[in-house]
């Protein structure tokens, strides 16, 4: 059956595009992963192939390092900012994140020089495990003449789209160990073929152990692991670039608690 469905290209689809899926407008309050499932999935991407092939364990443990947006994530670059300053200083382990990747009409993906709100201008102290996986593709990465960002595109191109990078994120989520779909993230039916809607479009499999994950829930759970460490709201907010504690406090925490301290936390 698996084998069937990787003939058919099933891991190789973008679930943004070829997917019925709908985004939620659940407004209930994301669940973030454990110390024990945050390994787990870490694990997962790194032994996956086509998460190495489409470079997103990286991106993933820095999500998780950092509690960072997707945007923010992908707009990481190796560049000064209008100071002159590094904007990743490895040797002071800090990171500004001062921008965003989006996608501006009849012109295309661009770094917008700004996060997407003012209070997201920050800067970040970075875990040791975050700069070694920068160290490590400052090597493999910095022979391209275009990879300015340090997550550009797997195969070619300057910025990679945040959209189709949650698509892909979302199909290998609902593949990992999944018995219902045979690890392919759609639907089947009983001669091993792909159920789909009256577009024709692939259905998604939401019966996966991580089905319910989704790149805001390594924010929820960055936010999470700092809470029960003790930090402040303010810290926290800072740390996610909220401008507002509060806002912290009502979508992010479980509870109401009354930053280099933030980096050691979430190192691992």
């Amino acid at each position: 059956m698996f084998a069937r469905a990787m003939q058919d290209g099933a891991i190789a689809t973008n679930p943004v595009r070829d997917s019925n899926a709908k985004i939620s407008s659940d407004k209930r309050a994301p669940r973030a992963l454990s110390p024990a499932e945050t390994a787990r999935l870490v694990e997962l991407f790194r032994a996956s192939d086509r998460a190495a092939a489409i470079d997103l364990p990286d991106l993933v443990d820095w999500m998780l390092a950092t509690g960072c947006r997707i945007g923010e994530a992908l707009a990481l670059r190796y560049a000064t900012n209008g100071d002159g300053r590094l904007i990743l200083d490895l040797d002071a382990r800090t990171w500004e994140a001062n921008a965003t990747v989006v996608r501006i009409p009849r012109v295309g993906l661009s770094v917008q020089p700004r996060p997407k709100t003012t209070a997201g201008w920050r800067l970040v102290a970075l875990p040791d495990f975050a700069v070694r996986i920068l160290e490590d593709r400052r090597g493999r990465y910095r022979q391209r003449s275009d990879a300015e960002v340090v997550f550009p595109p797997p195969l070619s191109g300057v910025l990679r789209d945040p959209s189709n990078v949650s698509g892909d994120l979302r199909q290998l989520l609902d593949s990992f160990e999944c018995e219902a779909c045979a690890g392919t993230g759609h639907q089947l039916d009983e001669d091993g073929s792909f159920r789909t809607d009256v577009a024709r479009r692939r259905i998604r499999c939401e019966e996966g152990p991580w089905a319910w994950v989704t790149s805001h829930t390594f924010r929820k759970t960055v936010a999470t692991r700092l809470d029960e460490a003790g930090l402040t709201p303010r810290q926290v907010a800072d740390q996610l670039g909220h401008a507002n504690p509060s806002m912290t406090l009502d979508v992010y925490f479980g509870r109401q608690v009354v930053s280099a301290e933030a980096a050691r936390v979430l190192d691992r």
